[in-house]
């Protein structure tokens, strides 16, 4: 057997809800909660919560869908309904910042 220990990427370390700090000094929960992007009254996209922040979150959502700039967001598992602005895309991913932090 060898002496070199295992090491795990961060990824597979990270539990469920867990809790991080990130670049800009915010306090991110790490989560895997489902959501609905709304667009208008007929046009919903299914995402996943992938980290959330007073101030906004990351989320995960198919490559084949196109974002407004602008467009609402609710996570019902943590009773949250907010306007969003998308602020990056990258692949299956997307940043989103709230109009309006949580009090």
């Amino acid at each position: 057997m060898s002496d070199t220990p295992v090491v795990q990427s961060d990824r597979r370390a990270r539990a469920p809800n867990h809790v991080v700090e990130d670049k800009r000094g915010r306090v991110r929960h790490v989560t895997s909660m489902p959501a609905t992007i709304v667009i208008s009254h007929y046009d919903q996209i299914p995402c996943i919560v992938r980290d959330l922040s007073d101030g906004g979150a990351k989320i995960g959502l198919s490559r084949r869908y196109v974002l407004a700039e602008r467009f609402w967001i609710v996570i019902r598992h943590a009773n949250v309904t907010r306007r969003a602005s998308l602020m990056w895309r990258r692949g299956e991913f997307a940043g989103i910042a709230f109009d309006h932090p949580f009090e």
